[in-house]
């Protein structure tokens, strides 16, 4: 960044106050929290978003009405910044933790999965299998570091540490029905990450799982919280914001263009995937888009309003052929106080953007994932439910692939005035609110560190200079636009 840029007066006549403008394009949990960390290190942000309200994959709908998740989300006991940030905005007394249960289904019957006992008891495993599976479990807990895991396929690390059995049985039906049945491209990292992520669910003496959420609303009212205290502390929030591209000047990107005018500023950060990312793109800078994962997920998700709890588990791991990926009843863990009594449980299938799950018909969707639901449920019947709709979203999750070199892009791509945040470069770390929440106040840690203009001092006084905290290495520098 030159810091030229950020005194005097503006290439467009806007006087400048001293403080660097930033712009944030996308106001979900990533952006949000992005502007308010901004605004709170002293920058002029504006945080533009093209739906007319923030949230994103965090955002709620009117169901039926009520207010409730568009896609189910949780926080762990680990989950310290999501804490952290829910106890910052007041909202601590309102996240509630709840022991939950997760059950197995394998070979049409379904089993507990909910502690020491449980696991001793686990029928679809011999007691060979079991233990190969405790012992994965632990050594995943044990392990530090990640780097050796980076290269080793998925699959062929499982064989080593849980044998035939167990892949054939419980971990290659799970990651067939996770990865829309291709998942030979999946390092080790994947469930390494998982394991220690769930680790905090546990509770102590073998027990069964904890999970967390903010009364009414989840995700989506820390995300309401976060930008009405950025726009406090003055972020210009702007919703239905229709951003068509990024402005160049020269080699330099100098801001955006929003509803055919120019919005300039000193630094713009798009917190966009990269697929809708490209549209923003000038042609001279879709090189960028190369350091990016290939291939990414989306889900399709009927959510049903349910007079009565069907099962006693949080989710389901399915292990027998599904046309969806789990049930997760969230009423374990959210309640029924802003549903009035009602319950809801989330039948997501993931699946690539192309699957024909995207064009099925909503009835379709309906008809055969609730046929799979009364496998699980064997006294589910429609009378059961209120009301039902299926949500889609097209672009939820990366797949870092092996090989894949950068493993992540980098934030800053080389580009003066250009941030590159988003979700896909969140690695090996699962994606959820607590490592969205660290991405956001990591990359405004580095991007104030490079708009602020340097304190003077006797040998080079007058002497602009730039942070390079943050930079990439040479190599992953972008060259500039012809």
């Amino acid at each position: 960044m030159r810091y030229g840029a950020l005194r005097g007066t503006r290439q467009d006549g806007a006087r400048q106050d001293g403080a660097p403008r930033i712009g944030v394009v996308g106001a979900g949990i990533l952006g949000t929290v992005l502007a308010l960390r901004l605004a709170q290190g002293g920058a002029k942000v504006t945080l533009l978003e093209r739906a007319p309200t923030p949230g994103g994959l965090a955002g709620s709908m009117d169901f039926e009405g009520h207010r409730v998740d568009r896609f189910y989300h949780v926080v762990v006991p680990s989950d310290e910044r999501m804490i952290a940030l829910a106890r910052e905005l007041g909202l601590a007394a309102e996240l509630h933790f709840t022991p939950v249960g997760v059950g197995f289904f394998v070979d049409g019957q379904m089993h507990p999965f909910n502690g020491l006992g449980d696991f001793l008891r686990f029928p679809p495993l011999s007691p060979a299998g079991r233990a190969r599976l405790a012992w994965f479990v632990l050594q995943c807990q044990l392990r530090k570091g990640y780097s050796s895991l980076e290269q080793l396929p998925l699959e062929h690390w499982l064989k080593r540490h849980c044998g035939d059995e167990v892949v054939r049985r419980i971990w290659r039906p799970l990651l067939d029905s996770r990865f829309d049945s291709e998942h030979a491209e999946l390092p080790a990292t994947y469930l390494w990450a998982r394991t220690n992520r769930m680790r905090s669910a546990r509770g102590g003496g073998g027990g069964g799982e904890r999970m967390g959420a903010i009364a009414g609303g989840g995700h989506e009212r820390l995300v309401l919280a976060a930008a009405r205290k950025a726009r406090e502390l003055g972020v210009q929030i702007r919703l239905g914001a229709g951003v068509e591209g990024l402005v160049l000047e020269g080699a330099d990107v100098a801001g955006v263009r929003v509803d055919g005018a120019e919005e300039r500023f000193d630094l713009t950060i798009p917190t966009l995937q990269p697929p809708a990312l490209r549209r923003l793109l000038p042609p001279a800078l879709h090189n960028l888009l190369d350091a990016y994962p290939s291939r990414y997920l989306g889900v399709v998700c009927l959510i049903l309003k349910l007079r009565r709890s069907l099962l006693p588990y949080y989710s389901v791991n399915i292990c027998d052929a599904t046309p969806m990926t789990t049930v997760v009843e969230t009423s374990h863990v959210v309640g029924t106080a802003h549903t009035d009594g009602l319950r809801l449980a989330y039948l997501p299938k993931y699946c690539d953007p192309g699957a024909p799950e995207f064009s099925e018909d909503d009835e379709s969707i309906y008809r055969r994932f609730t046929a799979m639901l009364a496998r699980l449920a064997p006294g589910f019947t429609h009378d059961d439910v209120v009301a039902w709709t299926v949500q889609r979203a097209p672009l939820v999750e990366p797949v870092h692939a092996l090989g894949h070199h950068p493993r992540t892009a980098p934030l800053w791509p080389g580009v003066e005035g250009l941030g590159l945040a988003s979700a896909s470069q969140v690695y090996p770390r699962l994606l959820n609110g607590e490592s969205i929440v660290e991405l956001a106040e990591r990359v405004a840690a580095q991007a104030l560190e490079r708009v602020r203009p340097p304190a003077p001092d006797s040998a080079h006084a007058g002497a602009p200079r730039r942070s390079t905290a943050g930079d990439p290495a040479p190599a992953q520098r972008a060259p500039a636009p012809r």
